[in-house]
């Protein structure tokens, strides 16, 4: 079982597309201290088959929080988090 099992929730009747979804409760997982400095991620087709939804939705929301350097992916090692969120965003994920 990994880390998100049964933390990460979707709202299929909301406004903010699926993808945003997961980003946001991901980085509120972190900002929480749930998922610390160094944690493994499932892998996109590991989520997605929990969250039942299409692998491409997961690998968005990844790339949203590569972007944003909160994850690192390492092909064939897997998806950590890669950086604590600074003290900005901590407050505003506090704050959601």
């Amino acid at each position: 079982m990994n880390q998100l099992s049964g933390k990460i929730t979707l709202d299929f009747r909301s406004d903010i597309p699926i993808y945003l979804q997961i980003a946001g409760q991901i980085e509120q997982l972190v900002a929480k201290g749930d998922l610390k400095l160094g944690d493994q991620l499932p892998t996109v087709r590991e989520l997605a088959t929990e969250l039942r939804i299409n692998f491409n939705t997961v690998g968005r929301a990844y790339r949203v929080l590569d972007e944003a350097r909160l994850i690192s992916t390492h092909r064939g090692r897997g998806t950590y988090i890669w950086e604590e969120p600074s003290e900005e965003p901590m407050k505003h994920l506090k704050q959601k």
